[in-house]
Parts: structure tokens; C-alpha cells; sequence
């Protein structure tokens, strides 16, 4: 490799004499630019602390296309993203740009430039990491993307447009959350009240919606006269097992006037069920909330932390023999498993070895969280499984929204991996 600093030997009075450099640093990163020694560039730009950042910048301005690419690229592996990526997108090189901005974690100029690209997905995850939800939102919704939709809405505080989203993709949990959620920002909203009432009702929870419901009538003014607060409100009463009470909300129904057309209240429709997933349930003995908040990897996190975590969660069912990962395969997230057994296989069938069994509270997969690469061992289901499942993109979004959590979250990872790391090496 070239001397990063060129240098020239100059005599005094005295006959003595010293090395001085030459032209300075930035002459100096010119003159390696142009004899290709980008790793002498590079080291030389990193010496000096990125004091040269605004020259490079102002020669990649009116500088050819060739200029733009070798500055890029020398600011890139001296790991000034932010500035590479302006150089880029100085030169039209919209993918590199991009991919610079991201790193250099300046999502908002990074989102742009992704869409420029045709990129939908990325440029509005991009915009969510950079608190601009709205513009997250209609790229979701352009790609057809519903639960970036649906996420987008919830950060957006739209809580009832979020919860029938989150209902659509049979979601409840993530449903229940956003509505709770609405309800702290708002305790008198009725239309909150009656659909969490209902999502309770569904799920043999009538106690918990006559507190919905009561809850919210005490602060909201027109709840004596709403018409769906009142007959959830008797519905609610009737699955708790108080008949009178209901009847008492059904008769105060019967006196008020009604509108001429207007049509009688009903039940709303029920969550779907979507293929590939476990039916949704709110049942306490199977909402998995426990068992995420047990992984060491989040033992840190705050109740808002942990709900909001919970909430990203979708859920997966495997019948016996299936894969829930497969060796070679990009990794996919996180598996925490809720019901059943897998068996997790090292190598490619038919020379596989057995690992290890692991049951209900058991968690594969926590390395896809944080590396985008394919995957070493094999996980099959022993018997049928229920499973809550985080992507990697829905980890990395969370991350960005709660930098607390993130904090706690790598440092832990940290520190489990080390675990792993040692335990390993005193086997050997």
C-alpha cells in the first residue's frame, strides 16, 4: 500500500533538516484518487478525521461521472456513509445512494431514493424509521403491503382505522393493543370502547368488556344515547351473566327515538381467520404475550415496550414434519413456540444430526434478527406447533421506533451470544 502522506526533506541554516508533508491532505487524497490507490485515500481520509469531507464534496459537485464513483467509493469505505451517499445520488447512482443513506441510518433521504427506485417496500420502512408514518402509510397501502398498513396506522395514532386493519389480518392481539392503546390517548371514545368490548365478547371475555364499556360511559357525554355503546353495552352485560342489567340497558334502549331508516345495531362481523395461521384467540392460556416477555432477549424492556413488541408478533401453526427453517435459506425472524415441539437438525437430510428438542417456551431463529443471511440448521416440527413468529424487517422497524429498547435488546443479544460463545469453547 502507498504512504498516505507525501513528504519532502527541507534543510535550514544550519545544514539541519526535517520531513514536511506535501500539499496537505487533501492534495494528498487527490494524488492517490488518481494513481487508484483507494486504500491509501482511504486511510489518509480517516487520519484526518474527515477534514478533506467538504472539498471531496465540492470537487463530486462538478466533477465527472468517473469523479462522483471514485469519491463515493473512497468515502464509503472510509465509512462516511452520510457523505457517500450524497455523492451518489450526485451521480444518479440511485442504488448505492440508497443503500448509504440506510447505513449511515438517514432513513428520510434514504426513503426517497428508494422510491425513486420502484423499491415500495423498502423506501416505506425507510419512512417509518424516519418518523414520517404518514408517507410510510401510502406506500404500504400502493404495494398492497396491510401490515406495514396496519403498523403505520398504529404509529400514526388512527386507532380505530388501525384496529379493523389489524381485524382484517385476524390480528387480535395487535387489535387489542391499538384500541387499549386509543383508549389511554382518549378514555371517552365510544367507537374504541364498542369494538375492544366486541373483540372481548368474541372471545368469552364479558367481565373485561363490561369494564370496557362502563369505563368509557362515565366519561363520554353521549354514551346514554349511543346507540351501538348501549346494545354492546347489554350484549356484554348477558355474557357476564347479568341478566338484569341488560334487560335495564335494553328497556333504556326501547325509549329512545330512533331515526326514520335508520338501521338496527348488530354484532360486528367476527375476526377472520387467515390461512397459514393459528385461529386468533385473546384466551390468556394462549396469547403468547408470556412467553415472549420470558426470553432473556427482552427481559429489559418497559410494559409499552413489551406491548408494542408483542404487537409486530404474527402467529404460525406447523403440522408434524413441517419446516419451520430450513438449512441455506435466508433467515426469516423469530420463532417462539407457544405449543408443541420442534427438533432442530445440523447439516442438509439425509446426514442431518439431531441437536436439540425444544417445547413450548422454546425460541430458533433469534440470529435472523440481526443477520440477513442463510440459515445453518434445519427446524422441523415433532408434532403439530403454535408459534408467534417476528420478521426480521417487523424487529428492525421496532428497533428504530424504540431506541431504549433497542438499546437493551443488543446489549443483552450481546451477552447471551457471549454465553453461547463460552460454553461452546469449554465443550471442546
Amino acid at each position: 500500500m502507498s504512504q498516505a502522506y507525501e513528504f519532502d526533506f527541507v534543510e535550514d541554516a544550519n545544514g539541519e533538516g526535517r520531513f514536511v508533508t506535501v500539499g496537505g491532505p487533501l492534495e494528498n487524497i487527490r494524488s492517490l484518487l488518481a494513481r487508484q490507490d483507494i486504500e491509501g485515500a482511504v486511510k489518509l481520509y480517516e487520519e484526518t478525521g474527515g477534514s478533506s469531507r467538504q472539498a471531496l464534496l465540492d470537487e463530486a459537485t462538478t466533477g465527472s461521472f468517473e469523479l462522483k464513483k471514485t469519491i463515493g467509493t473512497l468515502l464509503k469505505r472510509s465509512r462516511d456513509f452520510a457523505a457517500a451517499g450524497k455523492v451518489f445520488e450526485l451521480g444518479r447512482m440511485d442504488a448505492e445512494a440508497a443503500q448509504c443513506f440506510e447505513m449511515g441510518d438517514d432513513f428520510a433521504r434514504a426513503a426517497p431514493v428508494w422510491k425513486r427506485l420502484g423499491e415500495l417496500l423498502r423506501a416505506a420502512g425507510c419512512f417509518l424509521r424516519a418518523g414520517k408514518a404518514e408517507d410510510a402509510l401510502q406506500l404500504y397501502q400502493q404495494a398492497g403491503a396491510a401490515e406495514g398498513a396496519a403498523e403505520a396506522l398504529s404509529r400514526l395514532g388512527r386507532h380505530l382505522e388501525a384496529a379493523q386493519a389489524w381485524r382484517a389480518l385476524a390480528n387480535p392481539h395487535a387489535e387489542s393493543e391499538v384500541l387499549r392503546a386509543g383508549l389511554v390517548a382518549n378514555p371517552g371514545n365510544l367507537p374504541l370502547a364498542v369494538q375492544l368490548a366486541d373483540l372481548l365478547l368474541q372471545y368469552g371475555r364479558g367481565p373485561a368488556a363490561v369494564q370496557t364499556l362502563t369505563e368509557a360511559g362515565k366519561v363520554a357525554p353521549g354514551s346514554r344515547t349511543d346507540l351501538a355503546y348501549l346494545e354492546t353495552l347489554a350484549r356484554a352485560f348477558e355474557a357476564a351473566g347479568s341478566k338484569p342489567s341488560a334487560d335495564k340497558v335494553r328497556a333504556h334502549l326501547a325509549s329512545l327515538p330512533r331515526p326514520a331508516g335508520a338501521p338496527v345495531v348488530s354484532a360486528p362481523s367476527p375476526v377472520p381467520v387467515v390461512a397459514g395461521r393459528l385461529p386468533p384467540t385473546l384466551a390468556a392460556t394462549d396469547d403468547g404475550y408470556a412467553f415472549l416477555k420470558g426470553l432473556p432477549l427482552f427481559a429489559e424492556l418497559s410494559l409499552n415496550d413489551m406491548k408494542a413488541l408483542y404487537r409486530v408478533c404474527a402467529r404460525a401453526t406447523f403440522e408434524t414434519g413441517q419446516h419451520l427453517i430450513e438449512v441455506g435459506r435466508p433467515g426469516r425472524g423469530l420463532f417462539v413456540i407457544i405449543d408443541g415441539q420442534v427438533e432442530v437438525f445440523s447439516g442438509p437430510e439425509p446426514t442431518a444430526r439431531l441437536l436439540n428438542t425444544l417445547g413450548t417456551g422454546g425460541f430458533i431463529g433469534e440470529i435472523s434478527l440481526v443477520q440477513d443471511g442463510p440459515t445453518t440448521a434445519r427446524v422441523t416440527a415433532r408434532s403439530p406447533v403454535k408459534a408467534l413468529f417476528i420478521s426480521r424487517d417487523a424487529f428492525m422497524n421496532y428497533l428504530v421506533a424504540t431506541p431504549a429498547a433497542a438499546l437493551s435488546i443488543w446489549r443483552l443479544f450481546a451477552l447471551n451470544l457471549s454465553e453461547r460463545v463460552r460454553v461452546l469453547s469449554a465443550a471442546r
